[in-house]
């Protein structure tokens, strides 16, 4: 019998022994003294999808003129204009659409010398106005009193109501902030995020302009938002509406959905963002003037027969009793009666804001003569003008409709 030990197995022929191989393997592995051995481990594809992603958000988020609504735009404009127009200025007027349209501070510069700048904004609610006047102080701003408003039907809505419009206002630490006051972490978490990413804050309006291209059209919120603006510009942040307004009065079927003018209810965040701001302005010894503004008559006789009125009255009352030394309020609502001084049921016309700019301008002027508010004197019923004393303004003032043709011009 032969001896197959010493025979090769069909498996070991043409390839050497284990050892061998494993020896080369290893021989030819490793790289030379003095040489780097090059690797493709570096994720090259993912470096440049996350390079894209990038280019894209900065491109968006420079160019929020044509990204943002007009409400998030005032809120964006409210906010620059707290960085860097309100040191020097004796007066911050705050609050929500009824100031940002209702006050212009050059009349008010005009007829008591009292410099002024109006940081307010459409549907502002209270912690936006606590968070407008913190941003103003730490930028340096020393006023002397400020003029605050809140609207009855944004006093309704909650935090949630403006979640698209805080990341245009809000830093990166007053997202998580609002979410800490309002005690909902996870939304301050979303306005987080949509402040960081500006497709997730404009995803509406890239949409609107993406449309708009496939249609061959310029989408018009950006025209919009220029006019906007260059009035707001003009005006010292103020709203000048249209001096020749076409409105007469009438209340639109919307009205009771929008406005609610037979309902009273406070949202806890704006009871919340009402005591941050008083307590912010007693600290820092700056008055307080709450303004009651003119709404359209037939609007406000409605609030006034359901009971709404007299409620956020008594809403307001409670604040001057509790801050008697700090808050005086100024009761303009008969300042402006007639429609055509209006330009909706809510909003004063160019000519409606210069009169009620001069009647709060003098009682300002009269307020701030003395070091505090007389005891008993915290409620000021303002009287109208005598006479049509608005129209010297005209020819000083942009009104919206002189900014659409100088935008339009250019």
């Amino acid at each position: 019998m032969s001896d197959t030990s010493t025979r090769p197995r069909p498996t070991d022929r043409g390839r050497p022994a284990r050892r061998d191989l494993a020896h080369r393997t290893s021989t030819t592995a490793a790289p030379r003294p003095g040489v780097r051995r090059l690797t493709s481990t570096v994720p090259w594809g993912l470096l440049g999808a996350i390079g894209l992603i990038v280019a894209i958000e900065w491109n968006l988020g420079r160019n929020w003129l044509d990204l943002s609504d007009p409400v998030s735009l005032s809120w964006r404009y409210a906010d620059d204009a707290a960085r860097t127009d309100a040191a020097g200025c004796d007066v911050l007027f705050l609050g929500d659409s009824l100031v940002k349209h209702g006050l212009i501070p050059s009349v008010v510069t005009r007829e008591s010398g009292i410099k002024s700048v109006n940081l307010a904004a459409a549907r502002a609610p209270a912690l936006m106005t606590y968070f407008a006047l913190r941003r103003a102080l730490e930028s340096g701003a020393r006023p002397r009193a400020i003029v605050i408003n809140t609207k009855p039907a944004v006093l309704i809505a909650g935090v949630d109501y403006n979640a698209g419009y805080w990341p245009s206002a809000l830093s990166a630490r007053e997202c998580i902030e609002l979410g800490r006051i309002t005690g909902k972490a996870t939304f301050g978490v979303e306005m987080l995020v949509a402040r960081l990413i500006p497709s997730v804050r404009s995803r509406l309006e890239v949409r609107s302009q993406v449309m708009a291209a496939l249609n061959g059209a310029a989408d018009p919120i950006s025209e919009i938002n220029r006019v906007l603006w260059r009035n707001w510009s003009a005006n010292g942040g103020a709203n000048v509406a249209s001096l020749n307004s076409a409105y007469r009065g009438e209340l639109s079927p919307q009205i009771r959905d929008n406005l609610h003018p037979d309902r009273w209810y406070v949202d806890r965040s704006n009871a919340e963002g009402i005591e941050l701001l008083l307590r912010l302005a007693q600290e820092r010894r700056i008055r307080v003037f709450w303004l009651l503004p003119p709404i359209s008559p037939g609007l406000q006789q409605w609030r006034e027969r359901s009971g709404s009125e007299s409620k956020y009255e008594a809403f307001v009352r409670a604040y001057q009793s509790r801050f008697p030394g700090t808050l005086t309020i100024l009761d303009a609502r008969r300042v402006v009666s007639d429609p055509p001084s209006f330009i909706d049921a809510t909003h004063l016309a160019g000519r409606g804001a210069i009169v009620l700019s001069q009647v709060v301008a003098a009682a300002m002027g009269d307020e701030l003569a003395a070091s505090s508010p007389a005891p008993g004197d915290g409620w000021r019923i303002l009287r109208p003008l005598a006479g049509d004393l608005a129209r010297r303004d005209d020819a000083q003032l942009e009104d919206v409709d002189r900014s659409k043709e100088i935008v339009r011009g250019r």
